[in-house]
């Protein structure tokens, strides 16, 4: 009897869990469709979005008073007339543009979320029509802040220094002459650059590139090994920090693409050492900006 109610709970737990997840699942569909509807003017989208009895209104921020005023209501109709505006003006978004849906609580019939944009940040409550979840009302606030969005981190990522290549057997180089010219060279451009910590991959090259710009900043190196890294644990390691991380030609764009999530930059060519990748990451927000550093 113990072994067959302790089954039955289990079951229905699982089953309850897959509901909320279904839920879930269901109602961030419905979240980026509204962001489709205003990004890419998708009112196809936007219809599955919104009911025809939506209620949005918000709040815009005065630059200058720093104060809230209200901004007029927006019906499903003027939703639908802004989405369609945004194709016969060509306004639509790109895919680096903030976007972020978030889902509060879940109960049998109604929800609630949020949705970060360009705009700014709307609240909104859902209910759930013949099996489809729909938004009902919206209440926003704008211009978009950083606050908004979370930490921010700045990943530096470069190749080490030129190394010496005399001996050809040599499987762990140092770095030549030149290559000791250039690691000082990064030292000086990081100088007015604060650093929270510096990594390097356990080589003599990429140690030796490393270290000048660590000395400069009171900064102990910290090892990292390429083949054996969790991006997301770095990055939650790395949050709201600025880091410098050195490796090697194949192992710095591809440390670069982990941080994107994209497959963004090939490997460099074996006679550069001057480039530099710069990511930035504020919550959802990626970019990233390859520099040449003579």
């Amino acid at each position: 009897m113990k072994s067959l109610l302790a089954t039955l709970l289990l079951f229905f737990s699982i089953n309850v869990f897959a509901q909320d997840t279904s839920d879930k699942a269901q109602i961030e569909v419905t979240l980026n469709n509204y962001l489709d509807g205003f990004y890419q003017g998708d009112t196809l989208k936007l219809k599955a979005a919104l009911k025809p009895r939506l209620y949005k209104f918000g709040y815009w921020k005065n630059k200058e008073s720093g104060e809230y005023k209200y901004s007029s209501q927006m019906t499903y109709e003027k939703a639908i007339a802004y989405a369609k505006g945004v194709v016969e003006k060509k306004q639509q978004k790109g895919e680096d543009v903030i976007r972020k849906v978030e889902v509060f609580e879940i109960a049998n019939h109604i929800a609630s979320a949020k949705v970060i944009g360009f705009w700014g940040i709307d609240y909104m409550l859902l209910s759930k029509e013949e099996g489809t979840w729909m938004i009902e009302q919206v209440i926003w606030e704008g211009p978009l802040e950083k606050s908004h969005l979370g930490k921010t981190t700045t990943y530096y990522l470069i190749r080490h220094a030129e190394k010496d290549s005399s001996n050809k057997e040599d499987r762990d180089p140092h770095l030549s002459e030149a290559g000791k010219t250039r690691a000082n060279n990064w030292a000086k451009h990081f100088e007015d650059i604060t650093l929270d910590a510096v990594y390097s991959t356990n080589y003599n090259r990429t140690k030796a590139t490393a270290t000048p710009t660590a000395k400069s900043k009171n900064l102990e190196l910290t090892l990292y090994d390429p083949r054996h890294m969790d991006a997301k644990e770095f990055m939650a390691e790395c949050e709201g920090k600025t880091v410098l991380i050195v490796g090697h030609s194949n192992t710095t764009p591809m440390f670069a693409n982990s941080l994107l999530g994209e497959k963004k930059y090939e490997m460099m060519k074996e006679d550069d050492n001057t480039s530099l990748y710069k990511v930035v990451v504020t919550g959802d927000l990626k970019t990233s900006e390859l520099l040449k550093i003579e």
